[in-house]
C-alpha cells in the first residue's frame, strides 16, 4: 500500500514539475492582438540545414480576421528535441497534412504562432468548439473598451492615485461586528471611480459572444452591514485610480479592483489591502 501511495505521489510531483507553466489567453483577446487568424493545412515542412528549426507552410482555407488575405503563410518553428537536444514541458511540433486553427502574431518583428500557451490548435479530428466558433465569426466587431477587466496579464497593474490611508484616518470609531470586508471598486477607462460593490454579493454580467464582463451589480441578497456601509462610504472618497491599458494596443479600458478594508477594535484604526 505504501509503495502504491509513493508511486502516485511521484507521478503527481512529476506532473506538477514538468507541466508547461503558462496562461492561455481568452480567445477574443488573442484574436484582437493577432495579425492573422485562420484555418489552414500544412502543405510543407522543411528543416533548416542545421535541423534546429523548420519552416511550415499553411494553405489557408478560411480567414477570420479583417485585413489582407494571403493564400499561404510561412512560419519558422523551433525543431523537436531529437534535433535540438533540448527539451522543455512547453515543447510542441507541427506536421505536414495537419489542419490548424492559427492565431498568428508578431514577435520581435517576425510573424509566428505557437501550439502551446495559445488558442492555436490542430483541428483534424477535433472541431472548433461552438463557443469559440461564435467568437471567431464575430471577432471583427469586438471593441475592447466596452468590457470590464480584472486580473488579465495582458494589461498593466493599476493602483490608487488618491491616497487611501489618509482617507481611512478619518473613519468612524465604533464597536463593529465582523469589521472586515472585501469590496469591488469599478474604475472607468480614464481612471475615475464609478461604483463600489460588495464582493460576496457581486454579480457579473457577461457578454454571450466573447465571455467578458460588461457590467456588475450588487445582488442585495444579504442586508448590508453597518461596517460595510461605513467602509463603502470611505472608499467612495478614493476618486482617482491609475488608467488601465491593453499592453499591445495602448487602449484604455474599464476595470475592477478588489480591496480589503478592516477595522481594529483594539486600536480603533482602519486599514486596507489591495
Amino acid at each position: 500500500m505504501k509503495k502504491r501511495i509513493l508511486t502516485i505521489l511521484s507521478i503527481l510531483i512529476s506532473t506538477l514539475t514538468f507541466a508547461c507553466d503558462c496562461v492561455v489567453y481568452n480567445p477574443i483577446l488573442e484574436f484582437y492582438s493577432s495579425e492573422y487568424v485562420f484555418e489552414g493545412e500544412i502543405i510543407s515542412k522543411i528543416y533548416a540545414k542545421d535541423s534546429l528549426t523548420y519552416k511550415v507552410t499553411f494553405d489557408i482555407s478560411k480567414h477570420y480576421k479583417n485585413g489582407d488575405f494571403p493564400k499561404t503563410l510561412e512560419f519558422d518553428v523551433t525543431a523537436e528535441e531529437e534535433y535540438t537536444g533540448q527539451w522543455t514541458s512547453c515543447d510542441w511540433s507541427a506536421k505536414k497534412n495537419q489542419k490548424w486553427l492559427v492565431y498568428a502574431y508578431k514577435y520581435n518583428g517576425n510573424l509566428t504562432f505557437s501550439g502551446m500557451c495559445s488558442n492555436s490548435k490542430i483541428i483534424n479530428n477535433r472541431p472548433i468548439g461552438l463557443r469559440e466558433q461564435k467568437m471567431l465569426d464575430n471577432g471583427n466587431s469586438f471593441k475592447i473598451e466596452n468590457y470590464i477587466f480584472e486580473y488579465e496579464s495582458e494589461f498593466n497593474y493599476c493602483i490608487n492615485v488618491t491616497d487611501i490611508k489618509s482617507i481611512l484616518e478619518n473613519g468612524k470609531i465604533k464597536e463593529y461586528k465582523k469589521p472586515i470586508t472585501l469590496l469591488n471598486v469599478l474604475i472607468d477607462s480614464n481612471g475615475n471611480l464609478i461604483s463600489i460593490t460588495r464582493q460576496r454579493e457581486l454579480i457579473r454580467k457577461k457578454d454571450s459572444i466573447f465571455n467578458l464582463t460588461t457590467g456588475i451589480e450588487d445582488a442585495n441578497r444579504k442586508p448590508i452591514t453597518e461596517f460595510e456601509k461605513d467602509a463603502i462610504e470611505l472608499i467612495s472618497q478614493v476618486k482617482k485610480w491609475e488608467v488601465k491599458k491593453y499592453k499591445k494596443t495602448g487602449i484604455n479600458v474599464p476595470y475592477l479592483r478588489h480591496i480589503w478594508v478592516s477595522y481594529d477594535l483594539k486600536t480603533n484604526k482602519w486599514s486596507y489591502e489591495l
